[in-house]
């Protein structure tokens, strides 16, 4: 109530705030929502005690979600030190952070290519039962759309490398949900050179028909360090690829 106030036509002065701003800041927005629920996906609970600290099974019995070796417990039922909410919060603002740098850079690599572009959609969006963070039409370039997925590994996440492999190849089973479709570049976006080596290893091995492309984004450095397509869509005549990096 207070951000819808402070935003609102009749407050002065806005200043150009906006309100999706303000609970982004806060660490509510949709984005940090779908980052969290990413990182806590079914696939990966199974791994998460492996992870040599507790604070993220604690997170998942906090939600309810039960893991291996763990009871689940009612959210109303489980306490979180303050430390450990620190941590998840932490966690949720790097989440957005890399989705939102990366996705700055991403497009600007596309201007810079001399491609024109127009910003469907970067807050989510759903294409065969498939989840996107952001799509893009490309106009006059026989690719005519470009769906990116964000797979951010925390440093405490990195130390598990099973988690990272789980992360990754949950990620990628996912995409043979999409028909086939030349016209068509999907990029999987990750700051971790191991689950980029992971992903790179799918080359040649994937039942996904499609321009696919792994990138490695350099969060502090705000740099795409290299891409490589591990998919397309007709591996005798391949779509001429769109190199980012």
């Amino acid at each position: 109530g207070i951000y819808e106030s402070l935003t609102s036509p009749q407050a002065s002065p806005r200043a150009g705030i906006t309100y999706q701003q303000l609970m982004e800041a806060a660490g509510t927005s949709e984005e940090y929502r779908r980052g969290m629920s990413a990182g806590m996906s079914v696939g990966v609970q199974s791994t998460l005690s492996e992870i040599p600290s507790s604070d993220l099974v604690k997170a998942l019995l906090a939600r309810g979600i039960s893991v291996d070796g763990h009871e689940t417990r009612d959210a109303s039922s489980a306490a979180l030190k303050p430390e450990e909410i620190t941590k998840i919060q932490h966690l949720r603002s790097e989440t957005h952070r890399f989705a939102a740098t990366a996705n700055g850079i991403i497009l600007g690599s596309l201007g810079g290519l001399g491609l024109a572009f127009q910003i469907v959609q970067t807050d989510g969006v759903e294409l065969s039962g498939v989840r996107f963070d952001t799509y893009v039409k490309l106009q006059n370039d026989e690719i005519s759309e470009y769906l990116i997925r964000y797979a951010f590994i925390s440093e405490q996440e990195a130390l598990c490398l099973s988690l990272v492999k789980n992360t990754i190849r949950r990620m990628v089973e996912e995409l043979v949900f999409l028909p086939p479709s030349t016209s068509r570049k999907v990029s999987i976006v990750t700051n971790n050179p191991d689950a980029y080596d992971e992903l790179c290893g799918f080359d040649g091995q994937l039942s996904y028909n499609g321009e696919l492309s792994v990138i490695l984004f350099d969060l502090e450095k705000a740099t795409l360090l290299k891409e490589q397509y591990i998919s397309h869509c007709l591996a005798e005549n391949p779509v001429e690829e769109i190199l980012l990096a």
